[in-house]
């Protein structure tokens, strides 16, 4: 039980890749526009603008599921499965 729970663990973390590598034309979109307000407010312009125009474009959910899947549900299960081997080990 707790090695499967680290197997899923693992497939999730390369379902998770591959969402983000399906999605890699809007991360670079994103990474752009964010580094683009970031320059505005340190130079203290508006950024209502790049704001509403960067609402107008699709693919964050894609990203932020890839990234969350990766980064936190991944590893999530991975430890609780490590956790599990060394709490019980006769599971």
């Amino acid at each position: 039980m707790p090695k499967l729970v680290s197997i899923i663990g693992f497939i999730v973390i390369c379902a998770g890749i591959d969402l983000l590598w399906q999605s890699r034309m809007d991360i670079r979109y994103w990474f752009a526009a964010y580094l683009s307000v970031i320059r505005e407010v340190l130079r203290r312009r508006d950024v209502s603008r790049l704001v509403s125009a960067a609402r107008k474009r699709q693919g964050a959910a894609s990203v932020l599921l890839g990234m969350s899947l990766v980064f936190l549900v991944g590893p999530v299960l991975i430890l609780t499965g490590v956790a599990l081997m060394l709490i019980f080990p006769n599971l």
